[in-house]
């Protein structure tokens, strides 16, 4: 079977599997007792295992502990079901790095660990993500007087761009929606500039299992270069990004003194490009003959702009109105179908299991206590169901405290009228649910990476339908640091 095959084979099965559990991904939390999901979205064959608070609690120890209880044989084919609807599952439509590397002409450089300025998972994508990039981009321009232009999109705070600019000395323009974002990542790059070769002897003491010395609190933004002088490589602009936007025209006037800009070659990157974004790259990569190379990590799928999603909820009309193309479905092939994920189901994709299962942690308690709010909500004020957008609650000690942060959060004086009675009444009334609802939160978060596949192997199948035969899915990241580890690669000839 040809990898077209192979990828259409493979969406077909994914989406079978789905077919029935529609419902379970895009349901919403905090109607989980409101709308008894226990009841109406959870197998049959798995309620019927678990028949008291009891054995829930076994079953959540067992799913945590990725064990197989001979007293849940559901649980253990459902759980095994899902792992094989993953993308680890089907090697034959990945790409290691390594794999990726015996196909190109320039090896991967070694890249030096540089902990400061950022935190240990940003440092994890950054450190990949730019070898990946500097291999990528050597490969294709392999003429020394050639030269590479990189535009990182949704740049952020230049960490991706500093460092390729800085490391590996290529010419950066990054692209921002947000102007407050490019201010913010100029001046850290040029603090970044300042403590490079510090940085950099240090990183490389390390790498040779040498301690270096510690360094005072503020030498590191008193260094000052002695070997690399400022060469200003990199460069930021204030943007939102298109396929009506010509980047190449953007390069021309920001780098309109560098060799090559006249007609310069493009390769367009981003780390955790969010929502809508991601797929936007794909097309403009296929739109501007100029772009090259593409390197993608995509995140937050829920602000993904879906072609026949009737689930868009009104906190990101405004960016959907923005975007002036889908993000979803991307590929002609599920485009014939209508395949619809949801907006929830979009949010689930996000989630990551690996992570849960790592730390072996329940979910928070707010989500219990959400659920327990909107009986409240529909007790009290049953016109505001499902209205009320609570958002993050922080700094309390137990759900009275909760329900009065959240009432004057949203401003809602029944809420805060709600005597204490009522609420220990309601605790006591729903005390085992804080153990349902955990366990059908985990079992529902195995959809998360399955869902991922769709989208992600929808937009591999997209490139691979208008002929970029070197198109890669690269399992890029160590997943419980980086639950958004997948990026998607590709050149032209």
């Amino acid at each position: 079977m040809s990898y077209l095959g192979d990828l259409h084979q493979r969406l077909d099965e994914v989406l079978s599997f789905l077919e029935p559990y529609w419902n379970f991904a895009n349901c919403h939390m905090v109607n989980y007792i409101v709308d008894n999901h226990w009841l109406h979205m959870m197998p049959q064959s798995l309620r019927a295992e678990l028949k008291s608070v009891d054995h829930v609690k076994q079953a959540i120890h067992t799913f945590l502990s990725q064990t197989n209880s001979p007293q849940f044989p559901a649980l253990a084919q459902f759980s095994e079901t899902c792992k094989h609807q993953r993308l680890a599952s089907c090697p034959q439509l990945l790409t290691s790095v390594e794999q990726l590397g015996q196909l190109l002409p320039a090896t991967m450089e070694k890249h030096l660990i540089i902990k400061e300025f950022m935190s240990a998972k940003k440092c994890h994508e950054v450190d990949q993500t730019a070898a990946l990039v500097n291999q990528l981009v050597r490969s294709t321009t392999p003429e020394a007087s050639a030269t590479c232009y990189i535009v990182d999109a949704g740049d952020g705070k230049g960490y991706l761009s500093s460092r390729l600019a800085l490391q590996y000395g290529h010419y950066v323009l990054g692209v921002d929606a947000k102007k407050s974002n490019t201010e913010s990542a100029l001046a850290r790059n040029r603090k970044l500039e300042r403590a490079w070769n510090g940085l950099t002897e240090r990183a490389e003491l390390q790498s040779q299992g040498i301690r270096p010395s510690r360094r005072g609190k503020k030498s590191a933004t008193k260094e000052t270069p002695v070997n690399r002088p400022v060469q200003n490589k990199y460069k930021t602009t204030s943007r939102f990004i298109t396929t009506e936007l010509n980047l190449c025209d953007l390069v021309k006037e920001h780098f309109e003194q560098e060799p090559n800009v006249t007609k310069p070659r493009i390769c367009l990157t981003g780390l955790h490009t969010c929502g809508n974004l991601a797929a936007t790259c794909l097309q403009v990569f296929h739109a501007q003959d100029n772009c090259r190379v593409l390197c993608n990590v995509g995140c937050c799928y829920h602000l993904l702009r879906e072609r026949y999603s009737q689930q868009e909820s009104y906190e990101n009309k405004a960016l959907m109105e923005e975007s002036t193309d889908y993000g979803f479905p991307l590929s002609r092939y599920l485009q014939q179908r209508s395949v619809c994920l949801g907006r929830n189901a979009r949010m689930l994709a996000a989630q990551s299991i690996e992570r849960t299962l790592s730390s072996k942690e329940l979910p928070n308690i707010t989500l219990y206590y959400r659920a327990l709010l909107e009986i409240l909500i529909c007790r009290r004020a049953p016109h505001l169901k499902n209205k009320l957008k609570v958002g993050k609650v922080h700094k309390f000690n137990n759900f009275f405290e909760y329900v009065k942060i959240c009432a004057k959060k949203l401003n809602e004086p029944w809420l805060a009228a709600v005597g204490e009675a009522e609420l220990e009444a309601l605790l006591q009334q729903h005390d085992v649910d804080w153990h349902y609802l955990s366990l059908f939160y985990l079992l529902r978060m195995s959809f998360a990476p399955v869902l991922e596949s769709v989208i992600l192997l929808d937009r591999l199948l997209y490139l691979k339908e208008l002929g970029y035969e070197h198109s890669f899915l690269i399992d890029l990241f160590d997943a419980v640091i980086s639950p958004r580890h997948y990026a998607i690669v590709a050149f032209k000839p």
